[in-house]
């Protein structure tokens, strides 16, 4: 087992933030870096660290904003830029980190937690043993350019509102989450 760490964005060390910079590197190098800039702008509120004995090992950003949908307003949280570094995976390193970002986004009260997971790789399989569930439509959001962009892939998980999550899940509208990716 790991030792997980939450840290405020505002509040990273200098080892965190060279951290960041380089399991981003390692596990989102194949990433367009211009989807990076311009859809990717979303700003985590806090961190999730793993950590063995000294060494960061994996991280998680969280995030978190008020949108309406549907003519509800929703607060939702957001899970992003998991990673674990290549030599400690399949240890179930990945799983503490989401499950404790789950506890955190419930205390900050958020109704529903979504993810957008890459189907090309098979990393939504944890999600979803999590209980993070696929949309069956397409979302939106809008980019740095102020474009509406549009993708497949989001997962969803109902934090302290199950009747939103199925709001949400059951309806023919397009979800719109807001400015930036996550």
């Amino acid at each position: 087992m790991s030792k997980l760490q939450f840290v405020l964005e505002k509040n990273p060390t200098v080892v965190q933030k060279q951290a960041i910079k380089n399991l981003q590197k390692e596990c989102f190098g194949d990433v367009d870096i211009q989807s990076i800039e311009d859809d990717f702008i979303a700003k985590e509120f806090g961190r999730i660290f793993a950590y063995k004995e000294n060494e960061i090992i994996g991280m998680l950003g969280l995030f978190k904003r008020n949108i309406t949908f549907a003519g509800k307003k929703i607060t939702i949280g957001g899970t992003g830029g998991v990673c674990v570094t290549a030599k400690a995976r399949r240890k179930g390193i990945a799983t503490q980190m989401i499950k404790r970002g789950l506890e955190v986004l419930k205390k900050e009260k958020c109704d529903i937690a979504c993810l957008n997971a890459d189907l090309k790789k098979k990393a939504y399989k944890l999600y979803e043993k999590v209980g993070f569930k696929f949309m069956k439509r397409k979302i939106s959001f809008e980019n740095i350019k102020g474009e509406i962009k549009y993708d497949t892939g989001t997962m969803f998980i109902p934090i302290c509102s199950k009747g939103v999550c199925d709001l949400i899940m059951k309806s023919k509208s397009i979800f719109h989450y807001g400015r930036g990716y996550w």
